[in-house]
């Protein structure tokens, strides 16, 4: 009976964390993304704005093309139930509209996504020194890509988030930080006066 017990238990431990999660609706974060991927190379950092009521993404960015310390600074507004991208250059304010080819992707755990473990930012040892993370990953066929991320086990805040695809994309890394629940300002989500019209 004591063995029986004891496999319980460690199977209870196993199970910890393995609930597929889904992240606060909306949120606003600091963000990085970085593509190592040969003839695009750049990396990416700024403020990230998340809606995924409203199928909404926003992003203030410096981009780095290439590597090569060669800034561009742009907003980014991605309006999926209406099929359309804005980025707006800050220095010269002109706007350009593209349509979204690509689906909605909400920061959440798929939900037949494969549990992968737990791990700690900082460290283990000091309990309010760290934090508990759990690791997924999941082969998105509908999309044609691997991904993997990691997620607070508290809340579901996302922390990391990459994608792999050797046909089209290759590989991109996206980083957030000072996740806050809510959005602080709904106005990054509206296009600026000389995008209407376009």
């Amino acid at each position: 009976m004591w063995k029986e017990l004891a496999i319980l238990a460690c199977l209870g431990l196993l199970a910890t964390g393995q609930t597929p999660c889904d992240s606060p609706s909306q949120w606003d974060a600091h963000f990085s993304m970085f593509d190592p991927s040969e003839g695009h190379q750049f990396y990416v950092r700024g403020r990230y704005h998340y809606d995924k009521t409203g199928e909404r993404k926003a992003r203030f960015e410096e981009v780095d093309e290439g590597l090569n310390s060669t800034y561009e600074y742009v907003e980014v507004i991605d309006l999926y139930k209406e099929r359309v991208r804005y980025v707006i250059n800050v220095r010269s304010r002109k706007c350009e509209k593209e349509i979204l080819t690509h689906e909605f992707h909400a920061h959440d755990v798929p939900s037949a996504g494969r549990f992968r473990g737990l791990f700690y930012l900082g460290s283990s040892a000091e309990e309010e020194g760290s934090i508990e993370m759990s690791k997924w990953d999941y082969l998105w066929t509908s999309r044609g890509y691997f991904w993997d991320g990691s997620f607070t086990t508290h809340g579901c805040i996302p922390y990391h988030s990459n994608s792999f695809n050797q046909s089209t994309f290759g590989a991109r890394f996206e980083s957030f930080w000072d996740v806050t629940p809510g959005i602080q300002d709904p106005n990054v989500f509206v296009p600026p006066p000389q995008c209407s019209g376009l």
